[in-house]
């Protein structure tokens, strides 16, 4: 979590959406290494994007932690097509493991475009294909190549900032809006 937290750069203020993100025990977790940061955690799935699931995960993490997390949550459920997220209000859109999963990939990415603020940050975290046709071994849902995904992101309005490597199939791309 710690090269994640380091590769998405969040500061106190930042007002983030995290696109997929369950529970939101990922991103409460990287709360609790940075004050003041407000997350907008969203799912298309009501039975774990909902404010007692992650009023449940944050105080998980606090029981862990032994202290209190300085930051603001919300709960929001979306469809497969939209966010449901308020436009132009985002510093930076997380993907955590979940863009393979969209099943409107265009569609996502014009609502992400929306969201953002105009000098807002994009940032995919995403297991890559190291062979074609590789799966996801969670999901069963194939897997994009580090070439797909940044074609496919360049083709619908952004532009790649830079890559962090985690691991040599796992990376985090930061996109900025073109």
């Amino acid at each position: 979590m710690k090269k994640s937290f380091e590769a998405y750069q969040l500061h106190t203020g930042d007002v983030i959406a995290s696109i997929g993100a369950a529970s939101g025990v990922w991103e409460i977790g990287l709360a609790s290494m940075q004050s003041g940061l407000t997350f907008y955690i969203q799912d298309i799935d009501e039975y774990s994007c909902n404010d007692e699931e992650v009023a449940y995960a944050k105080a998980y993490w606090e029981r862990q932690l032994g202290r209190a997390i300085d930051g603001t949550f919300y709960a929001i459920l979306g469809t497969p097509q939209k966010t449901n997220l308020p436009k132009s209000t985002f510093d930076k859109v997380l993907i955590i493991n979940a863009f393979h999963e969209f099943q409107y990939l265009e569609e996502m990415l014009h609502e992400v475009s929306q969201i953002l603020k105009p000098v807002g940050k994009l940032i995919i975290e995403e297991e890559i294909a190291l062979t074609q046709g590789q799966i996801h071994e969670g999901c069963g849902l194939p897997l994009f190549s580090e070439t797909q995904l940044v074609n496919l992101l360049e083709a619908n309005q952004f532009r790649l900032d830079r890559i962090v490597e985690k691991e040599s199939y796992l990376k985090v791309f930061i996109f900025e809006k073109k």
